[in-house]
């Protein structure tokens, strides 16, 4: 079989198989300890630093399977070394005088390496250098877009938006894949949004965003202050100066996360990666092509925060 050592043993004529030089033991424990990484990682919530948090009980799932399947294998190898006895002739074809069997390479066990690195320092979510491998069109960033060939909307036509934490209702069908907030005419694509409520009133970070670019009724024009929460970056390419505040928005795992930015002029206030929660006001008509539709804001107020349970905006 591929990828298979057949080795016999002498004396009770067994054979002993292994993969790539692994025994079926040190198998049956790399399984066991990652599925026990996936329970780990899970319960803590460490997990939300790379997959949605819809997937906890998938991932809780697949962690007991693995940690069960791992078990089982390894009682049922160690049975049946029992069973045949452990005791070779001494002399034999890999085995030293002491009766020894150095057949096995200790190299299989290096596998566990990203296993502790996994349990002892988790890696962190995306960050800063994130926003800057990964930062593109924010007139595409964060939302449904529809496919390249359906036609542009017309301008200054409502065409719906996403039921959603957004507050937008209806579905998306104004993009025409180039990234751009204005249309083959040279009008602005819109869509409407639920008013701003409350005092005070909270928004993501997608939702910002999606406001400064595409709301019919400029909301956010008006001046009025709103909270938002992110993580401070540099300013990315289309600004000479100042900072940002940016989270990431993922649609299943961090591999396919987007940033999502807010430009702020003057020097950042703090390192990259602090997590804040910023009282914004929006700089109407500030997010163009040149900077990647990375709409400016002025800052009324900045305080550090912890980073929040779930990392990401979805």
């Amino acid at each position: 079989m591929l990828g298979t050592d057949e080795q016999p043993r002498t004396g009770s004529g067994r054979r002993r198989f292994r993969l790539g030089g692994m025994g079926v033991e040190t198998q049956s424990i790399i399984v066991t300890l990652l599925g026990g990484l996936l329970i780990s990682i899970t319960v803590s919530g460490r997990f939300t630093s790379y997959v949605r948090p819809g997937f906890k009980w998938l991932l809780l799932i697949a962690g007991a399977i693995l940690v069960v399947v791992g078990i089982v294998s390894l009682v049922l190898a160690v049975r049946a070394d029992m069973k045949a006895g452990k005791q070779d002739e001494p002399g034999a074809e890999g085995h030293d005088a002491h009766g020894h069997d150095h057949s096995t390479s200790k190299a299989s066990w290096l596998i566990l390496a990203p296993v502790l690195v996994l349990l002892l320092v988790a890696p962190p979510a995306l960050g800063a250098d994130a926003v800057a491998r990964n930062a593109g069109s924010q007139g595409l960033a964060g939302y449904d877009v529809a496919a390249a060939s359906a036609p542009a909307a017309p301008a200054q036509t409502d065409v719906g938006g996403k039921d959603g934490t957004t507050g937008v209702s209806g579905g998306y069908a104004f993009n025409d894949g180039s990234g751009s907030v204005y249309d083959s005419s040279g009008g602005r694509r819109t869509m409407h949004f639920d008013p701003l409520s409350g005092t005070d009133p909270q928004l993501t970070m997608k939702d910002f965003v999606l406001r400064s670019l595409y709301d019919a009724d400029r909301s956010l024009d008006s001046g009025t202050p709103v909270t938002v929460t992110g993580f401070l970056a540099p300013a990315g390419d289309g600004f000479d100066s100042g900072y940002t505040i940016a989270r990431m928005a993922i649609s299943c795992c961090a591999a396919d996360a987007n940033p999502l930015q807010l430009h702020v002029d003057g020097d950042m206030p703090m390192p990259s990666n602090t997590w804040v929660q910023a009282v914004v006001v929006n700089v109407p008509n500030t997010g163009t092509l040149d900077n990647g539709y990375v709409p400016s804001v002025t800052v009324q107020s900045m305080q550090t925060i912890d980073q929040p349970d779930d990392p990401y905006e979805h």
